[in-house]
């Protein structure tokens, strides 16, 4: 849960550091500072979520699992950068709830 969690938050961050997608994903939040770091926090993100993968005692099966997650949660923030960005920040409330569920287990 906590790999799913983060590898949305960090694809979901990597596509709110493109100046086409920020305005519409960050809204209010998408401020010349934060966006210079974006790209470097969505990297971080994807990596803490193969880390956590890679640290699980089954962690062959976390890898093919993480590897199979990637595209279902990109698939998640694709329709909220075609058709509504509250799809995707929705989701990233979810996610969030994921990274906690997942931490407190």
């Amino acid at each position: 849960m906590i790999a799913a969690g983060l590898l949305y938050l960090g694809l979901f961050t990597l596509a709110a550091a493109m100046p086409r997608h920020g305005p519409d994903l960050l809204g209010r939040w998408n401020a010349p500072p934060l966006a210079a770091r974006l790209p470097v926090a969505g990297w971080m993100l994807l990596a803490l979520s193969l880390a956590a993968s890679l640290l699980t005692p089954d962690w062959p099966r976390a890898l093919v699992a993480w590897f199979g997650l990637a595209p279902l949660a990109a698939g998640i923030v694709l329709p909220g950068l075609t058709f509504r960005a509250g799809l995707a920040q929705g989701a990233v409330l979810g996610a969030a709830a994921l990274v906690v569920a997942g931490s407190l287990v």
